[in-house]
């Protein structure tokens, strides 16, 4: 099954300015090798469509019980269905459509009326050969109240390549389409429409190609943000990202300091990562990366060939990968690691890369490569390899008790994370993960803004996005005002975010014209998310607040056709008398019951508007 448009190649072939996605096939015809290679790789196989072939579970084992609820199973003519009746409360039959996943878990998805992609609660265990609650390994919005995960919303980009969310507001529904199923070439290699043509030309360029990405011939930060658009939690801020840019461009980490507390967190307390599919976010707190310039392919070195045991490179016993910047190390490793040659303990890999990553029913390896910590495991429940004697350890302490001690709004965390911020060694996530616990305690210490306020200036453009979304001081304005001009989308996004929050609504000159750019960044971001409740109330009120109330109230309009509980009457109500809709805005307000936090608030305006006499 085919999804979105395909591209002729001579269609691509005419479009000779900017280049253009092409799809997989039109690789095929040059690369046979890399193509067939990449067919039968995970990559290719992230999303697929539900046939024979590539649904992994028991459809044969007819109703199973999940969660106290019964599930159904069947099979006809090669199609797939599961009947439930935990939406509705009545028994409905579902055709899978889709499989998500194949080597560990596989999950089910079908299509609803309205285009919602979501996925079934029956998922299936590859490895242990049983059925399971999708939401035993990941409430997907950490909420109790979430009853099902919408595919094309929450899972939005990583699963199939060239994807186009297409919601429409106004009708509440998707016509989501994509261009191939799973992680195609151009997601790593960029556009391909220019090399296609540039090659089938009669005359062929002479030399390397240049019209086409190489991560190998990226920047060490350029070429790991090529894995990390899909390897990492993060934010999605602008659209369109490829091979090649600047990931902060278009995506902003979600770090450890902005997680709600979790059954299933994300992040140790030290800031490691804890959950799947984050490994981009370890490797970047890696000394390997750090100091040494390390990258994803660096070790992952056959590109194509994703699947981990079929890499001889990347068995737990050769260390051979280490060898390459820590050779002394690696000739002699049974020195260094205290343990026998043949022992698994003698292994790189077992000491600095443990299985702590617990997630999809398994347990994955570290990117971090740190050294074991014991007193993290007394201290924070944070596993570690092994109880050696390893000295080189207080970076990792200081980072576990600095987020603990800071979740639980402890003022002497303070200088263990203006220590973590003001240490460039520290790397970028870890630093800004500093940065946004400090305003916790800004109004008890001096030392937090002037730390905030120096590190909208800082040379990591994560450290100054965060710092500048989160400062919340209107001191900062000169330091915001400046940023408004930097060269990183994702920092010009959090300036503007913080100054509009402070009422700034317009600034002079050429100041005035980079406001608006950022502005017109943010509504970028707003349509990018207009299928999600809580951030249409985000961008009511940022328009609210610069004084664009139709637009204000169209997003709140919109949070309430996606979720009619979202907590959006009150400021809906506030948009219209802003607006001067007076009857409109009685009418929205009359309805909201005693028991809504927002009752207060609402009976308060109501009197005021007729006061007023409207």
């Amino acid at each position: 099954m085919w999804r979105g448009v395909a591209l002729s190649v001579a269609a691509v072939v005419s479009a000779a300015a900017s280049p253009t996605y092409v799809g997989a096939k039109a690789c095929a015809g040059c690369h046979q090798a890399e193509f067939d290679r990449w067919t039968h790789s995970r990559h290719s196989k992230m999303l697929q469509p539900a046939t024979p072939a590539s649904v992994k579970g028991d459809f044969s084992r007819g109703t199973v019980i999940l969660r106290n609820s019964p599930y159904t199973l069947s099979r006809r003519d090669g199609v797939f269905y599961i009947t439930e009746s935990y939406l509705t409360g009545k028994p409905q039959v579902h055709r899978v459509d889709y499989t998500l996943g194949n080597r560990r878990v596989q999950h089910y998805l079908t299509t609803l009326p309205g285009g919602r992609i979501i996925v079934l609660p029956p998922s299936w265990d590859v490895l242990r050969k049983q059925w399971f609650h999708n939401f035993d390994i990941g409430d997907p919005d950490e909420t109790s109240e979430v009853m099902v995960q919408v595919w094309n919303k929450n899972c939005f980009s990583c699963h199939v390549s060239q994807e186009e969310k297409n919601f429409d507001a106004e009708h509440n529904t998707y016509k989501t389409a994509w261009l191939n199923f799973g992680t195609n070439c151009e997601r790593c290699h960029g556009p391909g429409s220019r090399h296609v043509a540039d090659y089938s030309a009669a005359v062929k360029p002479a030399g390397k190609a240049r019209d086409i990405v190489l991560q190998t011939r990226l920047a060490p930060d350029r070429n790991s943000q090529v894995c990390a658009q899909c390897h990492s939690f993060r934010d999605i801020y602008v659209a369109g990202y490829k091979a090649g840019d600047n990931y902060y461009d278009y995506f902003l980490p979600i770090l450890e300091a902005n997680q709600p507390a979790d059954k299933d967190p994300a992040y140790w307390p030290d800031g490691r990562t804890r959950r799947f599919s984050n490994d981009a976010f370890g490797l970047w707190q890696s000394e390997c990366y750090l100091k040494g310039k390390a990258v994803c392919v660096n070790c992952h070195s056959s590109a194509h060939e994703t699947e981990i045991e079929r890499n001889p490179q990347l068995r737990p016993d050769a260390n051979a990968l280490c060898g390459q910047c820590h050779a002394e190390v690696v000739k002699d490793a049974a020195k260094h690691s205290h343990h026998r040659e043949t022992s698994a303990g003698n292994s790189c890999v077992e000491c600095h890369m443990p299985r702590t990553v617990l997630s999809i029913k398994a347990e994955i390896r570290d990117h971090s490569m740190s050294v074991p910590v014991p007193e993290n495991t007394a201290r924070h429940g944070i596993p570690n390899a092994c109880n050696n004697c390893h000295r080189d350890r207080a970076r990792w302490i200081r980072r576990a008790d600095a987020f603990s001690l800071a979740a639980a709004n402890r003022p002497e965390a303070v200088p263990l994370l203006l220590e973590i911020l003001n240490q460039p060694a520290e790397g970028a996530l870890a630093r800004a993960n500093a940065a946004s616990y400090l305003p916790r305690f800004a109004a008890g210490d001096s030392r937090v803004f002037p730390a905030l306020r120096d590190a909208i200036s800082d040379p990591e453009p994560l450290v100054r996005a965060i710092a500048a979304l989160r400062i919340g001081n209107a001191a900062a304005k000169p330091e915001l005002v400046r940023a408004l001009g930097d060269s990183v989308a994702t920092v010009r996004i959090g300036a503007v975010v913080a100054l509009v929050a402070m009422g700034v609504k317009e600034l002079p000159g050429d100041d005035g014209t980079r406001f608006a750019a950022a502005k017109a960044l943010f509504e970028d971001r707003a349509r990018h998310d207009i299928d999600d409740a809580d951030q249409q109330i985000g961008a009511g009120r940022f328009y609210f607040l610069t004084g664009d109330t139709v637009k204000a109230i169209a997003a709140f309009q919109t949070s309430l056709r996606i979720d009619p509980e979202a907590p959006a009457r009150y400021l809906l109500g506030a948009a219209y008398a802003e607006n001067g809709q007076w009857a409109e805005s009685r009418k929205v307000l009359e309805k909201i019951p005693a028991a809504d936090p927002e009752y207060g608030r609402a009976q308060r305006l109501l009197a005021a508007l007729v006061r007023l006499g409207h």
